[in-house]
């Protein structure tokens, strides 16, 4: 070969360039950009699943009752399967942005799109069979958690949840009990009988992993079972009017034997008291 033909090989323009290998062979995978982004959206998943196992549990109140730690639980389980999808789409596009920035003078031509991804079958493929079973795992953890939320005991404490513009009442019947605050025996079914007196309101206690819409003229109910000792707080979850956000009452889980005093402290028989609390005298 001539001086000037080897000249002109090592010449700038003809060198191999980061992204375009040489004819020695290929680059390690982990060194280009397929590879690259291989590595980033690995740490984003790990630290996605980091992030939905660890997180819900500080930034969501406690929970007191089967169906609240369900909640917690399905936050988690949603937020770690969602992890491997986010961190794919945040790779890609936090790769695009740091190493395929245009570079070029202005009003200089962009350079040729590469082959579009609709084109790769074993892409496409793998993308469908990857999504729909995230969304088939989703689908039977939803109904399930639905189903158990809506099974009724036939040992459920009755209570009759009224909203109205704007305060919640809560009554026992069997008592004759009606208060402003939700008392509830800890490890006790209870079903809630939910409706509104005037507008539509929300019954929430978040705590109770309870949420439902309650309904002029119409009686909607939803179960729990609190399992823990504690207070929380029942709010409205539907705007109602001017003053929504104090529409708010207290709750407490407490053990049978204090139901059961707190019942006759409202007017309750002992006998109406203990039959609701479950309570058998010594």
């Amino acid at each position: 070969m001539s001086s000037e033909g080897s000249s002109a090989a090592l010449a700038p323009g003809n060198r191999p360039t980061p992204e375009s290998p040489g004819t020695g062979g290929q680059r390690p995978f982990l060194s280009r950009p397929g590879g690259k982004i291989l590595l980033i959206w690995l740490v984003l998943t790990a630290l996605g699943v980091v992030i939905g196992v660890f997180a819900p549990k500080h930034l969501m109140p406690q929970m007191l009752s089967k169906q609240g730690d369900t909640a917690l639980a399905t936050v988690v389980v949603f937020t770690v399967l969602a992890a491997p999808v986010a961190g794919l789409i945040y790779a890609v596009a936090a790769y695009s942005l740091l190493a395929w920035r245009r570079k070029g003078s202005p009003g200089s031509a962009p350079p040729e799109d590469g082959p579009p991804l609709r084109y790769n079958t074993p892409l496409t493929i793998g993308w469908l069979i990857v999504t729909s079973l995230l969304c088939i795992v989703l689908l039977v953890w939803g109904l399930a958690a639905l189903a158990s939320d809506e099974r009724t005991s036939s040992d459920a404490l009755q209570v009759k949840v009224t909203g109205q513009q704007w305060l919640w009442t809560f009554g026992y019947p069997g008592t004759g009990v009606q208060s402003r605050s939700l008392v509830l025996p800890v490890n006790r079914p209870v079903q809630f009988n939910v409706t509104s007196l005037d507008v539509t309101h929300g019954f929430w206690a978040y705590s109770l992993g309870v949420q439902v819409d309650a309904n002029p003229g119409e009686v909607t109910t939803v179960n729990a079972t609190p399992n823990k000792l504690g207070k929380f707080v029942v709010r409205c979850s539907q705007l109602c009017g001017l003053y929504h956000s104090f529409m708010y009452a207290s709750g407490a889980i407490v053990t049978p034997q204090q139901f059961s005093s707190w019942l006759q402290s409202q007017g309750a028989s002992v006998s109406s008291a203990e039959e609701d609390a479950k309570v058998t005298r010594s």
